[in-house]
């Protein structure tokens, strides 16, 4: 059996993460993620707190869980719309028990017949949230903007 390093955590280093803070606000990114993939507009909008903003690319402000439940309606108004959320680099910055902000990088893959027929589109760019958590101990977004970075094509095959 070949030896291994101690982790960092245990050599007595402090952890990187936020304990539950940083798992709840993964889990909230992830959900948020599969509920667009899966094209659910009323459960994206369930993961935003009742006074929400949401500010996509556009810069346009979308206040309130109903907006953004009617702005991803008409999102999803294509069936042939296909979309694959990816995170990475997540960092959590705790405000008390309750509330934090957080940052993230998000990959997005996107088939939009809207925007084009022939190509896919990749967009890469920066997540900046700040969440709660309720008294039910669900994070969610009382604040979530996309800032891209670097919005792609890719050609579909014949």
């Amino acid at each position: 059996m070949v030896p291994t390093s101690p982790s960092p955590r245990a050599a007595g280093a402090p952890s990187l993460t936020c304990g539950s803070v940083h798992d709840g606000i993964a889990t909230l990114l992830t959900r948020f993620g599969a509920a667009i993939d899966g094209r659910r507009s009323e459960d994206v909008a369930g993961l935003f707190t009742a006074d929400c903003a949401f500010i996509p690319p556009s810069g346009d402000v979308i206040r309130g869980r109903e907006a953004i439940e009617t702005y991803y309606r008409a999102r999803f108004a294509d069936a042939r719309r296909r979309t694959c959320h990816q995170w990475a680099n997540l960092q959590v910055f705790p405000d008390g028990e309750s509330r934090a902000g957080a940052e993230a990088v998000m990959t997005t893959y996107a088939f939009e017949p809207a925007v084009s027929e022939s190509h896919a589109q990749l967009r890469v760019g920066r997540v900046h949230v700040r969440c709660e958590s309720g008294e039910d101990g669900i994070w969610r977004f009382a604040e979530h903007r996309f800032e891209m970075a670097f919005p792609l094509s890719i050609p579909l095959r014949s």
